[in-house]
């Protein structure tokens, strides 16, 4: 009873902000837009068929086609809207939750009640994370939804992205709870969670560059280190691969069309290539090592954050 009242508490909160109806808004529109587009042979239709164009390497009959659709969900819409714009706004709505929490007053009458306080620190950071799992459902859910009914495709494996998106939101939710357990401060929380997220996609993302740009492998001893160093924060950027490995949708090259490549100068081509197998290798990542080793870093900030909130003064 006591999770389930902090978790309506923590969805009211969210509501007030209205940033929960922007976030069902944009997966409305992305699930229109989806179904605005029609697929027959090589052909692929526009706005409920209002535009008809032929586009071969798209044909959801084909399994590189079914590929390519899935990988435009992913890389595209999925990646970004829920990735990046959705998750920054989820950051923003469950930003105050726990100053809020702390203020003088409401801090008293939740510690009135008989739940100690490692207790009421965990539920109230389990319920934060029932907003973005509405959310992943409502987003994955409606999409698969049109990816099968609507397009002929589909991908069980696609419906993992769910847990995926919640761990994304968990892997810098962590940060967002120390500092607000440190600092009361809803402005510092959705400064530095923001900032954490870059970091954390920035390091994770930093072997890429050696790998992509040759001329750069000769610092061997920096390389080593710039690798070493991406496995200690959470991978967050490893989440858009493993949905993508897990529905099957290739690379995110493999969703330009080839005529789009024609113009590439061969100094480019072999540039895009070097960053397509860095891709692949990603894809071959294991789950296991990727997702443990995050959850390792925000089991750790989260029991700093506990251990400094069971010993506050209110």
């Amino acid at each position: 009873m006591q999770f389930c009242a902090l978790i309506v508490d923590s969805l009211r909160h969210a509501l007030d902000r209205k940033l929960f109806w922007i976030l069902v808004a944009i997966t409305v529109l992305v699930t229109l837009m989806m179904l605005s587009i029609g697929f027959e042979g090589g052909k692929v239709s526009l706005f409920f068929g209002l535009v008809e164009a032929e586009v071969d390497s798209y044909d959801p009959l084909a399994a590189s086609g079914k590929a390519r659709l899935v990988g435009v969900v992913i890389y595209g819409l999925m990646d970004f809207f829920l990735g990046w714009v959705g998750i920054t706004l989820v950051i923003i709505a469950t930003a105050g939750l726990f100053p809020a929490m702390m203020e003088s007053g409401v801090i008293d009458v939740v510690l009135s009640k008989p739940i100690s306080r490692p207790v009421l620190f965990l539920y109230k950071y389990l319920a934060s994370m029932v907003f973005v799992l509405i959310q992943a459902v409502l987003f994955v859910g409606f999409t698969f939804l049109v990816m099968g009914l609507r397009w002929g495709v589909w991908v069980p494996g696609y419906l993992l992205c769910i847990p995926l998106l919640v761990l994304l939101f968990s892997y810098v939710y962590c940060v967002s709870v120390l500092v607000a357990v440190l600092t009361r401060s809803t402005l510092a929380v959705i400064l530095i969670s923001l900032g954490a997220w870059v970091v954390f996609s920035g390091v994770r993302q930093a072997p890429a560059i050696f790998d992509t740009f040759p001329e750069l492998q000769k610092h061997h001893v920096t390389h080593q280190v710039v690798r070493a160093v991406s496995w200690i924060p959470p991978k967050t950027a490893d989440v858009t691969y493993l949905a993508a490995k897990w529905s099957n949708a290739g690379t995110s090259l493999d969703i330009i069309p080839a005529s789009a490549m024609e113009d590439v100068s061969a100094a480019e081509r072999g540039q895009l290539e070097r960053s397509n197998q860095w891709e692949k290798e990603q894809l071959e990542i294991s789950a296991f090592s990727s997702i443990g080793s995050s959850l390792l870093f925000e089991v750790f900030v989260v029991l700093l954050a506990m251990w400094k909130f069971t010993r506050m003064d209110f």
